[in-house]
């Protein structure tokens, strides 16, 4: 019984989490100043049907949910879940019977594998624009086994819709030398912003496939920090240590809302289409307890809130955080209930014609058996730099009003605090983390 069992999920920088309160509304006209080119720019326009919406909000659950499934208590966080979701989804595409049910309960794919990439198109089309002082990219492709035959169907799917380049290459002769055609690939699509995102035993002569998902996002900040007014100040730990960082500062307007110990902002970046929310807890020690009780609604009702906020006066203070993070998300998707797809009973059989000549006798089938992720996130007084990317590896098995001026807002994020990035228009989340320790930032 052959399957294929080896996912790698690569993800690389980037903050990216949107609120479904605007889902509906298509923006454009909006207008921000730009600093470098000293004319107004036009935020670009971004529309999604009623079926792409709902894609969104089963993203946006599944992101939290992964995000609380993979912190580490102590540490700093930063992942993309919406590239593990868009190339699991590829996947998605060719699963039957139980693996597909598993995978849509999980990941919140809320169609059939018919038809989730149709829906997820429209998501995908959002997610690729430039302008002046910022771009957001996003890519997929398959590298597949020589001579491996691909169900009519998918192949057309996953090339139509998700736009995904096939690419056929020998694992069973020479599957280092695809591993390094993929890490290429992926580094070049993030501006090498994510590099080595497979390592050598990620794949192996069993390998059958590869599922790669692309995401890289720049931009500067509406509002740039003024680089005079960074300075060496003390930031608390999660363990209370105190130490010395850049911490960023200015004052400008932004929206922002504070309840039950937690304050909450948004910073917009150039253009408007993209924004960073933060959320900072009054205590050093109080990012665990609050990311305990956050859930999907919780966190989309914080959006509303901050989106519906009028802005005012801030004195603001952010690190600059240079962040890199990898791991396997084997296990944790195997917690959150993806069990068959990496078992010798998963079925992709929409995916791949197995057995086919020149393949061992009793290969039946492809199953998941590694999720890699990789990110990379840059914040500085300019803006921020992002780039994600996912690789599912399947490898074959054998068997304001009029009174007086209120004061200024004080937003001193010089303690942990819980952040995301998000395109506004559509309300997907890209990315999200945590900031708890100057290990990692930038110097």
């Amino acid at each position: 019984m052959i399957r294929l069992l080896r996912s790698g999920t690569l993800l690389a920088l980037s903050l990216l989490l949107a609120t479904s309160a605007h889902a509906q509304e298509a923006v454009g006209g909006d207008e921000l100043a730009s600093e470098e080119a000293g004319e107004p720019i036009r935020t670009i326009p971004a529309a999604v049907g009623e079926d792409a919406q709902a894609a969104i909000a089963g993203v946006n659950r599944f992101s939290l949910e992964l995000y609380l499934r993979t912190v580490t208590p102590g540490e700093n966080h930063f992942i993309s879940p919406a590239s593990v979701s868009t190339a699991v989804g590829l996947a998605y595409r060719g699963a039957a019977g139980s693996t597909a049910s598993e995978l849509d309960r999980v990941f919140h794919f809320g169609r059939t594998p018919r038809e989730y990439l149709g829906v997820n198109a429209q998501v995908l089309a959002t997610m690729e624009f430039e302008g002046p002082s910022r771009e957001l990219h996003t890519a997929n492709a398959l590298w597949l086994q020589e001579g491996m035959p691909l169900v009519p169907d998918y192949e057309r799917d996953v090339a139509e819709l998700a736009g995904a380049g096939l690419n056929r290459v020998d694992f069973g002769g020479a599957h280092d030398a695809a591993r390094i055609e993929v890490n290429q690939w992926v580094a070049r699509t993030t501006r090498d912003r994510i590099k080595d995102l497979l390592l050598p035993d990620d794949v192996s002569k069993e390998t059958r496939a590869v599922l790669v998902n692309a995401i890289y996002w720049k931009g500067g900040w509406a509002s740039p920090f003024r680089q005079g007014a960074t300075r060496e100040e003390r930031f608390t730990t999660l363990r209370g240590d105190p130490v010395a960082i850049p911490l960023m500062n200015l004052r400008d307007h932004f929206q922002s809302v504070e309840r039950d110990g937690i304050k909450a902002i948004l910073l917009p970046y150039a253009g408007g289409e993209v924004d960073m929310a933060v959320f900072l807890p009054r205590s050093a020690k109080g990012l665990p307890r609050f990311e305990a009780g956050l859930d999907a609604d919780k966190l989309s009702h914080w959006l509303h809130d901050l989106d519906e906020a009028e802005g005012r006066e801030t004195i603001l203070t952010l690190p600059k955080m240079r962040l890199e993070w990898r791991d396997d998300l084997v296990p944790a998707l195997k917690s959150m209930g993806v069990a068959t797809a990496f078992s010798e009973d998963a079925d992709f059989s929409g995916m791949a014609t197995i057995p086919y000549p020149g393949e061992v006798d009793d290969a039946v089938g492809l199953n998941f058996s590694k999720v890699i992720h990789k990110t990379f996130l840059d914040v500085d007084e300019k803006g921020s730099e992002a780039a994600a990317a996912t690789a599912v590896v399947m490898a074959i098995v054998v068997t304001g009003s009029s009174g007086p001026k209120p004061e200024p807002f004080v937003f001193r994020a010089d303690k942990p605090f819980f952040f995301l990035l998000r395109d506004r228009r559509t309300g997907l989340i890209l990315f999200l983390g945590r900031y708890v320790s100057p290990v990692e930032s930038a110097g």
